[in-house]
């Protein structure tokens, strides 16, 4: 389920040209502390996630993006990989970088049956990486709320991206936490900060895929795994829109989201102008706003 990954790179370049791609930092509202308060985020320890000796779930590995993770953690160390694939012949050339380490697994995100399997034969996993999704239709007018002929598509694709997505979560939590703890790492975009107007539908899943995320962070606070959302920017793939040429490749996507888990990041800004446009979205959100819809629709007339 990698078609999506071409929209990294259009999302990156609306964010690039028109404002910003960024995650704004989880903050509760105000309220007097308790009388019995905990110790302050801040003096708490932060959460590191480090890929040597670790073994991670990838989905959609069998290119782009998620075949780019599977190379970086291959490369720094990890035990196991299990690289999972809606077609698993897809899947022999990524067992091949290295078959005593590489494992395939069928696996269709959407599918209860498949999802049940995968957990219960990946018995050993610390890290899950959720990447696999879809950008919606290929006809433009059904990937938008207003012009499609019916939401049949955007039910598709909140499905698989912010459904299927929890559910994997639900299903691999308990075996992380299993085998002492590791990480949870969930592939967004930069359109789960700003709507990407000609992926409409698409958005509105990555904003409920952030907002879902930031829930299972909260949920497993005082447990051991860091749970991070990836706001991935321009990434150059098979599949990246002709002309676009500023991303950067999908093994060093990779590389950068594993240094910030490293470094206990939770949320985390990989890809071409990916952090450069959350600040500028941060900066003013309004004016972000509508650059975006002046690059799609055209300026508002006068008057």
């Amino acid at each position: 389920m990698n078609r999506r990954d071409a929209l990294s790179s259009l999302g990156l370049a609306v964010g690039a040209t028109a404002a910003g791609t960024g995650a704004a930092a989880d903050a509760p509202p105000a309220a007097a502390a308790p009388a019995t308060a905990a110790a302050p985020a801040s003096a708490r320890p932060a959460k590191t996630a480090h890929a040597k000796a670790c073994v991670a779930l990838v989905t959609g590995s069998n290119s782009g993006i998620g075949l780019g993770f599977v190379k970086v953690l291959l490369a720094r160390g990890a035990r196991r990989v299990y690289a999972t694939a809606r077609r698993p012949e897809t899947l022999a050339a990524v067992v091949a970088l290295d078959p005593q380490r590489v494992v395939a697994l069928p696996l269709d995100i959407t599918n209860e049956a498949q999802r049940r399997e995968a957990a219960g034969q990946a018995q050993d996993v610390t890290w899950l990486i959720n990447n696999a999704g879809i950008p919606g239709s290929d006809d433009m007018k059904e990937r938008r709320f207003l012009s499609a002929a019916s939401l049949e598509d955007a039910h598709k694709v909140m499905d698989t991206n912010f459904w299927s997505q929890a559910e994997m979560v639900r299903a691999f939590t308990p075996v992380i936490l299993a085998n002492q703890g590791g990480a949870i790492v969930q592939i967004l975009s930069v359109g789960a900060l700003y709507s990407v107007a000609p992926y409409g539908t698409y958005s509105a899943s990555k904003f409920a895929a952030r907002a879902m995320i930031a829930a299972v962070r909260a949920e497993l606070d005082h447990e051991p795994i860091l749970a991070a959302g990836v706001f991935t920017g321009g990434v150059n793939t098979r599949l990246t829109p002709a002309g676009y040429t500023s991303g950067i490749s999908p093994e060093q996507h990779a590389n950068d989201v594993l240094d910030a888990l490293a470094r206990g990041e939770t949320d985390i800004y990989a890809g071409a102008g990916s952090r450069a446009a959350y600040e500028r979205l941060r900066a003013d959100p309004q004016a972000f706003e509508r650059i975006n819809i002046n690059r799609w629709f055209g300026p508002k007339a006068p008057g």
